[in-house]
């Protein structure tokens, strides 16, 4: 998988890997600008630039967001508890576990 970024897409796709990601990330009308993997439930949340709210929150699967950013492949081995942020889409990911 470290030869290959498109690899870590198919595990994600293939273990239906679950996401929450806020209304605005879900809709694209925000870029994903944090990125946490949770240890206590295995679950990655998916953030831009609003307020998290687990009232308008979405369900889904990774593989979708990561097909709509491509970029999202550089931290898909994030181990539970680790999460990633940036400035802005298109910026560097900075990882922190």
């Amino acid at each position: 998988m470290q030869r290959d970024r498109r690899a870590w897409w198919m595990r994600h796709w293939l273990l239906r890997t679950t996401c929450v990601q806020t209304l605005e990330v879900f809709e694209r009308r925000q870029p994903i600008l944090f990125v946490k993997h949770d240890s206590d439930d295995d679950i990655w949340q998916l953030i831009g630039t609003s307020d998290a709210d687990s009232s308008t929150a979405k369900i889904g699967h990774s593989h979708h967001a990561i097909d709509e950013d491509p970029s999202l492949t550089d931290i898909l081995d994030l181990p539970p508890g680790g999460s990633a942020t940036r400035i802005g889409a298109g910026d560097p990911w900075s990882v922190r576990f």
